[in-house]
């Protein structure tokens, strides 16, 4: 079971309080080691994990859970902006749908949302040997492309998987801090009018998270 929780920026936070994102990631935990998980089970894991953030954090976060069962089949249920892609033979060969209620509003858990891991997109895809499966928050993808991440990924794919993440990473934040680089958030913000982007150019500064799989 992998999964990536990214906290909803503009959510408001209690002082002193654990994050809503740091506390589905420890009651996740909990489904770890114990085999691959049909989509329902992955749902019902998110939910259960979601209703005791609910009370005992604060905040909003997005959600990505993904397993892979004996059958080689990945199973995901993505819940906000961060994306699941599946690259096989440097292309990208299956992707988990993104959930926005609208530009830069995704899908979000938190006790004030009504949305729920039910409401997340679902993605189900056989694996072969050799396939790169990446989550990662949105704060990858809204500064590199498809195309630059499969060549990022082409570039460091003979070393460990570890380089490849490193490298998704250092270059996304590399971008994020180019005011002049285009991105496909600076191509989505010129669209919807973002000051600021009027010229659909500029990294976005975000969180940055990365997990990177090798099928063997």
């Amino acid at each position: 079971l992998d999964f990536i929780f990214d906290g909803v920026s503009g959510a408001e936070k209690l002082d002193g309080v654990p994050l809503y994102s740091n506390t589905l990631a420890q009651q996740m935990k909990s489904s770890v080691g114990k085999g691959g998980l049909s989509i329902d089970e992955i749902k019902a894991n998110m939910l259960k994990a979601a209703e005791y953030a609910d009370v005992a954090a604060t905040g909003a976060s997005t959600a990505v859970v993904a397993s892979i069962g004996d059958d080689d089949t990945l199973r995901a249920v993505n819940l906000g902006d961060s994306v699941l892609m599946v690259i096989r033979e440097g292309k990208i060969s299956a992707r988990a749908k993104e959930t926005i209620h609208y530009f830069d509003c995704p899908f979000q858990l938190s006790d004030e949302s009504p949305d729920r891991p039910r409401n997340g997109s679902v993605l189900q895809t056989p694996l072969k040997k050799g396939d790169l499966i990446i989550a990662g928050s949105d704060g990858i993808f809204d500064n590199l492309n498809d195309d630059q991440i499969c060549e990022i990924v082409s570039k460091n794919n003979k070393g460990s998987i570890s380089k490849v993440a490193q490298q998704l990473v250092s270059e996304s934040r590399k971008i994020s801090k180019d005011p002049n680089a285009a991105t496909p958030y600076a191509r989505m913000a010129k669209r919807n009018n973002y000051s600021g982007y009027s010229m659909g150019v500029g990294g976005k500064l975000d969180d940055i998270s990365c997990v990177v799989v090798r099928c063997k």
